[in-house]
């Protein structure tokens, strides 16, 4: 009995999935085709479609639907509300102040934006268990669009 319960919790405790899953269920998949690449290969081909797609979705305003009907994500624009208990700390001017300073995004005429992923028409189960969360990379690049200006997104 106790045995059991250890190995459950080890396979609950997976709650991220990487390339290198993916390439093990492409392995099981194709293991008998011409269509077998190794897992370098596999895992260059991931990464520029990836980049390729967050690149076009940034500078192009695209909406990319995910193939297999799992929704489509793309980047939202949201207006701040005015009141201070939904405004976001500045946490290093606060330190230097010595008082509480809110980020007004003045650069973006007081929206936000944030990455959605519409899921609302997917066709899964247990939708509301799963979540979208980009990389630092994308985040970094968008938000130094947007200071600079250089697009809008549709809200």
């Amino acid at each position: 009995m106790r045995i059991m319960l250890k190995q459950q919790k080890q396979q609950m405790k997976k709650n991220s999935y990487t390339i290198i899953d993916s390439y093990k269920d492409y392995k099981k998949e194709y293991k008998n085709t011409p269509f077998l690449v190794d897992k370098e290969t596999y895992k260059n081909i991931c990464y520029d479609f990836n980049k390729a797609v967050s690149e076009d979705m940034i500078k192009n305003t695209l909406e990319f639907d995910i193939p297999s009907r799992l929704g489509s994500i793309r980047i939202k624009k949201i207006k701040g509300k005015n009141d201070l208990k939904s405004k976001k700390i500045d946490w290093k001017a606060s330190k230097e102040s010595g008082m509480k300073v809110y980020h007004l995004n003045m650069h973006t005429d007081g929206y936000h934006y944030k990455w959605h992923w519409h899921k609302q028409d997917a066709l899964f189960t247990n939708k509301s268990i799963y979540s979208f969360r980009p990389t630092r990379f994308n985040k970094r690049t968008l938000a130094g669009l947007l200071k600079l200006n250089e697009i809008d997104f549709f809200e």
